[in-house]
């Protein structure tokens, strides 16, 4: 029986993770079910327990497809799985190649004093900056890409990303515009020197009776066991939620969500979105929107015009265009701290602890 409710204002916090996942598409008679072995995506492996995925993987010829967070820890998970001559080793199937950061220091210094700093983020353009600002932005791009070049240097000395081929051709500032930068577990090279995790180049690929082929120099890899870390479609998620004539209005041609302050669709009346815009630091700027949009429902402060909200949009999606070719995550990392600033300001609230530079 279907129930009706209603309500004055609905917040949609369903996340852009879990729930559907992406399958990629194959040609006819070349997908999982020609395949004899066993095919589970990530969502499906997050559901299992210890006993349960060590049984899945120990033994057995594993494949996984993809090197973001998700199959890089199944990677590891794997490998423990298989210690011993007995042990497998799995394959990762690699289509885009991301940088990766074995700890939160660079050069013994806090990451996060290199992007997530008032001066860091001062070399990086922000909405509703001025020309001056814009010009300043334009003469100190040199530095900007230097402190990514040192960066980029010392993860390739620190990890053999050379040696497995697994050094991206973009810059790391690319990764982290984009919020793609995974924090790698502590063994993970460690396992690949044992040989226990190997890895494959590859565009396209196609499942076979005995395992996955890849369409790169017609490479067959045998695997009793295919594990997609292909990621989530969250806006398919949000599409069967929202009804019309709404739904088509989720997002712009760009592939980007419209979303004022991280929240608002200007275009979607009475409605709120929490936790799609990502960061380097989620808890923070969800939190914030979370007291930004309690307040806007309490009636603490009204939004601009829907005109000035899609302008607003319009100028952060052009700056994450601009720092990125991976800008459809729509990542607000290298604004991170403007971004906070005016949601502060449009509360009514300061955004600086202190009344100077000094005290």
């Amino acid at each position: 029986m279907v129930k009706w409710y209603g309500f004055e204002f609905l917040v949609i916090c369903t996340g852009k993770y879990g729930d559907i996942p992406v399958i990629p598409k194959f040609p006819d008679n070349k997908g999982p079910e020609v395949f004899k072995g066993k095919v589970v995506h990530t969502l499906d492996y997050c559901k299992l327990d210890q006993e349960e995925s060590t049984r899945l993987l120990k033994g057995n010829k594993v494949v996984i497809v993809g090197y973001k967070k998700s199959a890089i820890d199944l990677a590891v998970e794997c490998a423990e799985a298989n210690q011993g001559e007995e042990g497998q080793a799995c394959t990762m199937v690699v289509r885009t190649l991301h940088w990766t950061v074995p700890h939160y220091s660079v050069w013994g210094l806090p990451f996060y004093m290199f992007y997530s700093t008032r001066a860091s983020q001062f070399l990086h353009q922000t909405p509703n900056q001025g020309f001056l600002r814009t010009l300043l932005c334009h003469m100190l791009s040199p530095m900007r890409r230097t402190i990514s070049k040192v960066i980029e240097w010392y993860l390739t000395w620190k990890l053999p990303l050379e040696k497995y081929g697994l050094k991206p051709d973009h810059p790391f500032e690319e990764d982290y515009a984009s919020c793609q930068m995974a924090i790698l577990p502590e063994n993970f090279f460690s396992e690949a020197d044992k040989g226990k995790i190997g890895f494959k180049r590859c565009s396209k690929w196609w499942f076979w009776e005995g395992g996955i082929e890849l369409e790169e120099g017609s490479c067959r890899l045998d695997a009793d066991v295919v594990v997609l870390a292909t990621g989530f479609d969250g806006k398919h998620k949000l599409k069967a939620i929202v009804p019309d004539p709404f739904r088509s209005l989720l997002e712009f041609p760009s592939g980007m969500m419209p979303l004022y302050r991280g929240t608002i669709n200007p275009m979607i009346p009475n409605m709120a979105f929490v936790g799609y815009i990502e960061s380097v630091s989620n808890l923070h700027t969800a939190e914030l929107r979370c007291k930004w949009l309690s307040r806007l429902v309490d009636d603490k402060f009204k939004l601009p015009s829907i005109e000035k909200m899609i302008d607003q949009i319009r100028k952060e999606m052009e700056i994450m265009t601009k720092a990125t070719r991976f800008y459809k995550r729509s990542c607000i990392s290298t604004f991170s701290i403007n971004h906070s600033d005016e949601i502060c300001e449009e509360m009514g609230w300061r955004s600086w602890r202190k009344n100077n530079c000094i005290f």
